[in-house]
């Protein structure tokens, strides 16, 4: 539960920036057109990810006790939703087309996978979870190590004490949130 609350957290972080780089792009925008972004972005996203959950379930369904077949369909469904989403006329966010088809697949989905085959979806999705987080550290790594060390010092001193003063900030954010919401928690 906290992960997926982590992942719409994430996704929804991305739709407000994709929604506010226009501004930066120099691009005018009235409020409502803000707004109908907004909602086409996250709620056409989450409905995407419904709808396909539904239909790998159904696929599911048919292929039933063949590990190959399902561990295939679920990794093919993803990149494929992923691809209309960000790629097609569609214009969703992916990243929440992806979370809820994760949070579905995790509901209701699930079930339609036999359980001889549920071990082997299990792992290889927890060996590409493993393999995309590992490679982006290492490209962040690379890149962050690359920029800091740059002769053109992109990266300065009051970059650095800016970070600091964002993530310092940030707890206290946090710290007045919980503080707010002790009640309800």
């Amino acid at each position: 539960m906290i992960e997926g609350e982590s992942l719409f957290n994430d996704g929804t972080a991305m739709v407000v920036f994709l929604v506010l780089i226009e501004f930066v792009e120099g691009n005018s925008l009235t409020f409502m057109d803000v707004v109908i972004k907004f909602i086409r972005l996250s709620f056409g996203g989450i409905l995407l990810g419904i709808c396909c959950g539904v239909i790998v379930e159904a696929i599911l369904k048919r292929i039933h006790n063949n590990f190959v077949l399902e561990v295939n369909t679920t990794i093919y469904v993803c990149y494929l939703m992923f691809f209309l989403a960000e790629s097609t006329e569609l214009h969703v966010s992916g990243i929440l087309a992806l979370v809820a088809l994760g949070l579905f697949m995790t509901k209701s989905g699930k079930t339609r996978i036999s359980a001889e085959s549920e071990h082997a979806v299990h792992h290889v999705w927890g060996y590409i979870g493993f393999m995309a987080e590992t490679l982006i550290f290492i490209l962040s790594g690379i890149i962050m190590g690359e920029r800091a060390t740059a002769d053109d010092n992109l990266i300065g001193a009051k970059d650095y004490a800016k970070l600091f003063g964002v993530y310092v900030c940030l707890h206290f954010i946090r710290f007045f949130m919980i503080l707010a919401f002790w009640p309800c928690l």
